[in-house]
């Protein structure tokens, strides 16, 4: 910067000279002040206000209670304010992870001169994001947060700062931490919160875990919990193809299906997971499912159905087949259609 050279080496003006009265001086003022920021300083002082400024230790008083923005803040809290509501605490935190470098030190000066900018939701964000450091600085200096905080942390998987916020925070959670945990096979959360807290989960933990193929989760939520699943969560693991999940759930769990499971199953072409519902299960199925696996061109499931169920409708399943360009199966049901037909007149 031009006036701080020309002060080091000694040409300035005549009221300049109080401006660096040693090196010290000088290396405080450029690790302090933002760029820029003592140049505007210095030309509008009087030789007074500067002969302050040229004091560190005087100058950090001054400034420790001072709750203006400096040049680098500014644009900051100008792009803040232009934000919808639902969006400054999420431009903050991307601000704040912008400056990865510096993100504690942006943190600590914004927390000084904006606390308003901090709100729960600013606190909740940064549980999910799993920043445990800024999490406690921010606990630290009375930010707030919701029940969200734990519960997002929770279905990221961020043990920490689960265990931080139960130990430390008394907002707590909801439900949705265990259920969400599960979703995503996050068990050491879901292992940490049966231990903890008293919130529980819903049914929608063992189904969305099921769903999701998260085994090692359905099999701890089986073991440990109360609230069980639902019909729809082993239809919904047919659908997905998950074959393991679905004998476990047919062998240690008693809420079973509905016919919609060999429907999607036999939609999505899961040939192994029609024949076990076939096999072991009594809920049946519906004309949905050869016509939605003869539109799909499975062919060995069209086969089997046609072979051993009675439910379908042929004549949409062949109509659906020719529309979708599945000419092989649309004469293999017009086949064993008239083979029908001959058996019924004989």
């Amino acid at each position: 910067m031009q006036l701080r050279w020309h002060a080091l080496e000694g040409d300035h003006h005549d009221d300049d000279d109080m401006l660096f009265p040693d090196q010290d001086s000088f290396h405080f003022y450029e690790d302090t002040l933002p760029s820029g920021a003592f140049y505007k300083c210095h030309r509008s002082a009087s030789r007074p206000a500067r002969q302050v400024l040229a004091i560190p230790e005087l100058f950090r008083v001054i400034t420790t209670f001072q709750r203006g923005l400096d040049i680098e803040l500014a644009p900051i809290c100008r792009s803040w304010r232009k934000q919808l509501e639902y969006c400054q605490a999420p431009y903050l935190l991307q601000v704040l992870h912008l400056n990865t470098v510096e993100n504690q030190r942006l943190l600590q000066r914004l927390l000084h001169v904006r606390p308003d900018m901090f709100t729960c939701d600013v606190m909740d964000l940064v549980a999910r994001s799993g920043h445990l450091d800024m999490l406690q600085y921010l606990h630290e200096h009375g930010a707030t947060c919701s029940t969200d905080a734990m519960d997002w942390a929770a279905e990221q998987g961020h043990l920490d700062v689960v265990r931080f916020l139960h130990f430390n925070r008394t907002e707590g959670c909801t439900r949705a931490a265990m259920d969400d945990a599960a979703k995503h096979g996050h068990l050491h959360v879901v292992q940490f919160l049966h231990d903890h807290r008293s919130e529980g989960a819903t049914f929608y933990a063992m189904d969305s875990a099921a769903i999701n193929n998260h085994l090692h989760v359905v099999e701890f939520l089986h073991k440990n919990r109360a609230e069980g699943c639902s019909k729809y969560g082993m239809d919904r693991v047919a659908l997905e193809g998950h074959i393991d999940m679905l004998k476990f759930l047919h062998v240690h769990r008693r809420e079973g299906c509905t016919a919609k499971a060999l429907d999607w199953a036999a939609q999505q072409g899961h040939l192994a997971i029609v024949k076990f519902l076939h096999s072991m299960r009594t809920e049946g199925a519906t004309p949905d499912a050869l016509t939605w696996a003869a539109e799909n061109g499975h062919f060995e499931v069209v086969q089997f159905l046609a072979t051993h169920r009675r439910e379908g409708h042929r004549v949409h399943a062949i109509q659906n087949a020719v529309t979708n360009g599945h000419a092989a199966i649309a004469r293999y049901l017009r086949k064993s259609r008239q083979k029908q037909c001959q058996c019924v007149i004989s």
